[in-house]
């Protein structure tokens, strides 16, 4: 199994996010994953955020739309200029596409926030063409499992981040081949060891910047350099595996294709 620092994405990604360990621990898997897809464009990046995650992991690639709820990360993701077209819009409520409009999306970490998962993903697949491809990375049913927390905290995190979908693969299966997609894979991550170390990393980061449960430490860390950042997150979970085998991962790469009506 890799280890976490063993990834090419380890460095950038905290230093990136040398504020936010459990957020550069959690995309490590992700690119790696993600960067191994063969995209067929034209390719939307669904939830696309400030477009830093399609910027590493597709360094060569110019997507051909983006669309996310806020203006604001839009405006990051236009600097990027990894973007032909970037929508503002909810996509848990209707994409501002036209149907079968591309052959690959991409949702990173993004569509488990989406109250209606039904509506996005029925929109999905129609804005893509009969032969497409759709890629989610999500944590899934495990991750909250293997909690190393109180019950409590899994319950107020879930509510501040907000996590609406943490579903297992049969789950996942039958709400992707509900809406005309076939041949649904899952290529696993994080294994328990690492769950419970980003599980309570996150909730600790998370609690102190979304419900302002204050850490001095967090704080310190602010005026720390990011180099010296990256070594002491390298030593304190730079061996864990991020790799983890079929049915035990708490996160997978889901990939399913669009059928024939």
């Amino acid at each position: 199994m890799k280890a976490l620092q063993e990834s090419k994405f380890f460095e950038p990604l905290f230093k990136h996010y040398a504020n936010s360990p459990s957020v550069a621990l959690c995309r490590i898997p992700e690119l790696e994953l993600l960067s191994q897809i063969q995209l067929e464009h034209p390719i939307l990046d669904h939830c696309c955020g400030d477009g830093y995650i399609a910027a590493m992991a597709f360094p060569k690639t110019i997507m051909d739309a983006g669309v996310d709820l806020s203006q604001k990360q839009l405006d990051t993701a236009t600097q990027r200029g990894k973007y032909t077209r970037l929508e503002c819009a909810d996509a848990g409520i209707a994409l501002p596409f036209k149907d079968g409009e591309f052959a690959t999306v991409i949702n990173n970490s993004g569509i488990e926030h989406i109250p209606d998962l039904d509506k996005s993903i029925s929109e999905i697949t129609r804005v893509l063409k009969v032969g497409g491809k759709v890629y989610l990375n999500v944590l899934n049913h495990r991750y909250f499992e293997r909690w190393p927390l109180s019950p409590e905290t899994a319950n107020s995190y879930r509510n501040f981040q907000p996590f609406h979908h943490a579903l297992d693969e049969r789950e996942w299966r039958d709400v992707l081949e509900r809406h005309k997609f076939k041949d649904v894979t899952f290529t696993d991550y994080f294994p328990e060891s690492t769950s419970k170390v980003l599980a309570g990393l996150d909730y600790r980061y998370s609690a102190h910047y979304f419900r302002k449960r204050i850490s001095p430490l967090i704080i310190l860390e602010r005026f720390l350099p990011a180099s010296w950042l990256v070594g002491r997150w390298r030593t304190k979970i730079g061996n864990l595996p991020w790799q983890a085998l079929p049915g035990t991962g708490s996160g997978f790469l889901i990939s399913a294709t669009k059928a024939e009506v």
